[in-house]
């Protein structure tokens, strides 16, 4: 599992998808969770430094786990389809969360892979619980949602469909932004969306091979 949170953290850097120490990748396996520590520099991480906690929080191993640990355990506890989060501080989708409060149903890709409609979290201070039951509330079902002033959180049924929710959202965030701009845009409708996300969840999706 360490080696997983390595190439992810170089999949985010090499896509945009944050700078800096920003931002954060936990993997879920069993009752453990690997997540990246607190404040170590991306290029000098090693597996050495990947915090291990238990699902009741603990630390096991490695570093001081990220200050957003508890809204990764509070996404594992109520999500039990998901083992794999991605916290990143893309642009396009924070921006969208200074200025709308969802991204509606624009593309099929979206709605299918993230969500027929995806929220914007209230604000709240990071590392705090009130963060977590934000995203929480905001996150529902879907696959991602953005914070409000911050950034996104995507989610996966492993590591590979978290990134490629990732990129799949800050793309439709830069959609929207255009979308915006120009004025009059058309919508997927919501019953549509809503047979669009089922075929993915049920038909489409499959055990995602590695993206890198």
């Amino acid at each position: 599992m360490k080696n997983k949170i390595l190439e992810a953290v170089k999949f985010i850097v090499d896509n945009g998808l944050v700078k800096g120490t920003w931002g954060n990748i936990s993997i879920k396996d069993g009752n453990f969770i690997y997540i990246t520590p607190s404040g170590i520099p991306y290029d000098v991480l090693t597996e050495d430094d990947i915090s291990v906690v238990e699902m009741n929080g603990t630390h096991v191993s490695g570093l001081k786990p990220s200050s957003e640990l508890p809204t990764h355990l509070e996404i594992y506890r109520v999500r039990k389809d998901v083992n794999a989060i991605v916290h990143t501080h893309p642009v396009f989708s924070t921006t969208i969360s200074l200025v709308s409060n969802f991204i509606p149903p624009l593309v099929e890709d979206a709605v299918m892979i993230l969500g027929p409609k995806i929220n914007v979290a209230e604000y709240a201070l990071p590392g705090t619980l009130k963060l977590a039951q934000n995203v929480i509330e905001a996150l529902e079902n879907n696959h991602a949602v953005i914070l409000k002033n911050h950034g996104l959180i995507t989610v996966g049924q492993d590591i590979n469909e978290a990134l490629t929710a990732s990129l799949v959202c800050e793309k439709t965030a830069e959609i929207f932004l255009y979308a915006m701009n120009i004025g009059n845009f058309n919508l997927i409708n919501e019953e549509d969306a809503v047979i669009l996300r089922n075929k993915y969840l049920n038909s489409y999706r499959q055990n995602s091979k590695d993206i890198r």
